[in-house]
Formats: C-alpha cells, structure tokens, sequence
C-alpha cells in the first residue's frame, strides 16, 4: 500500500475508533424472578466516561410494582446522596440525578462498566408483573451530560446523544435482554405535544399484544387509563382529550405492551 494512503488511512481509522471509544453509554441491568417482597439492586454502569464534569437524568419505574429503598455504593468523586432527588421516589418512582465535579478542567474519567452507583428498590408487585427502569428526563430534569474539553471549553450530551441501555424487573418470572425494548422500538409518538384540547398517541406493534395506557400526574397518581386488548402488529393510534385530565401541567403517559414499557411526558396549557 502506498505510504501516503496507508497513513491517512490510519489517521482515518485512529480517529473513527477514538470517536467511537468517546460516545457515552448509560446501562440498566434485568433482573429476572424477583421474589415478591424481596430487594433488587439495579447497578447504574457508564461506558465513554471521559473528561465527564456533570451529569442530571431521571431514573424512572412502575411505582406499583417496586417500591424506593434505598441509593449506594457511590463511585464518582464528590457523588453522595446530595447529589439525587428522592421526594417523589415512593410515590412516583422517580429518582432525580444531579452531580457535577469542582474541577470543570479536566473533569472525571473511570473505566467501561463502572458501577458509579445502586438503587435499591423492593418488589411490591404480584407475581407475573414487572417494570422497566429507564433513563429519562422531564420539565424539571433535562436530561444532560457534560464533557470537558481540551480547549477547556464543555460539550453538552442529551438524551439522544448518549446510549442508554435501559433495565427490567420481572417478578416470579424470566425474560432474556432481548426481550427488553425501549421506546424506539415501539416508534411510541405523540402529537402534537404540548397540546391544549387533544392529542393523538401512535405505536408500532411487531406481535399481537394487550396493550394498557396510563396518564399519571407528577405525583404518580393515575388520571386516565385504557385498555387494548389483543392488538394486532402493525400501526395503531389512539386518542386522548384534555377534559380528561384534571388540569393544566406536566403528566406522564406510560403505554405497556407485554413486556415493552415507555415512558413520555405530555404537557397540557
């Protein structure tokens, strides 16, 4: 190979394997055959954690089926329970993370699939329910990472710019990670979002399922819920109107398909 095509194809290649190794991951485990009543400890893992000064995310889950412990096994310097928030934990289950590190020059780097900290939760549910765990954000938690540069400049990451492999828990039952899908595999949209009158919610199915839409407020209690029974695959949409929500705000709107659980914000004005 010629000498000048064979460095700049390396150069080429140094530099696509270094922005890979860069893009930052966020992981969630699966527990599978949770004894009713027993603890799972969900082990938050971060991949590309490079030169990192600050991150805030919300973790979110099925308050009916697990209940809040507990957080520990803090591995990020100046990261302690200060940095999260826990008041709609029991009731919403909703954990808040908001950390950033004093030295804003060089940040903070720890190896691939570190565990930089644990949520304890119980399982509260029966046997044969179960919930995701998942990376998300809302009005009060924009999801955000920070990364900074050489330049001592700072890049911003959001939530679709970093990977996040979202988690489950199964209660009395087994499902590999494949089985585990997060929103995008459901093509889950919403529109239009905010809204002031209606909107129209639509998803993709790949088997037949029962499908079950929650609209719960922020303090996790349940304003609107409908069921679907036996949808076939493909396309389906469904409709929901503002007087059916008690008043103007932020809710969620959690859409159940099998073992396929999103979770969207909605906003009514």
């Amino acid at each position: 190979m010629n000498h000048c095509v064979r460095t700049t194809f390396i150069s080429l290649w140094l530099l696509l394997t270094s922005s890979l190794s860069a893009q930052i991951g966020l992981s969630l485990p699966v527990i599978n055959n949770i004894t009713p009543g027993d603890f799972a400890s969900f082990q938050i893992k971060v991949t590309g954690f490079d030169s990192i000064v600050g991150m805030q995310y919300v973790i979110r889950w099925d308050p009916a089926v697990f209940e809040y412990v507990s957080l520990s096994s803090f591995n990020l310097p100046e990261l302690d329970t200060n940095d999260f928030g826990t008041t709609q934990a029991l009731d919403s289950g909703i954990v808040r993370v908001l950390w950033s590190h004093s030295n804003l020059l060089g940040g903070v780097s720890v190896a691939d699939e570190t565990t930089i900290f644990r949520l304890r939760l119980k399982a509260i549910g029966a046997v044969g329910t179960g919930s995701s765990v998942i990376f998300t954000q809302d009005l009060l938690t924009p999801f955000d990472i920070a990364r900074a540069n050489s330049d001592s400049s700072l890049t911003s990451f959001g939530i679709d710019d970093v990977t996040l492999d979202n988690g489950f828990g199964a209660i009395g039952y087994i499902v590999s990670a494949d089985e585990i899908v997060d929103a995008d595999d459901l093509a889950l949209k919403i529109s239009p979002n905010p809204f002031s009158e209606k909107t129209f919610v639509h998803f993709d199915l790949k088997t037949t399922s029962d499908v079950s839409l929650f609209v719960t407020d922020e303090s996790g209690r349940t304003v609107f819920e409908k069921t679907l029974p036996q949808l076939p695959p493909g396309q389906h949409g469904t409709e929901i109107v503002s007087p059916q929500l008690r008043q103007k705000g932020v809710y969620f709107l959690i859409l159940r398909a099998g073992t396929r659980i999103c979770t969207r914000p909605l906003f009514v004005f």
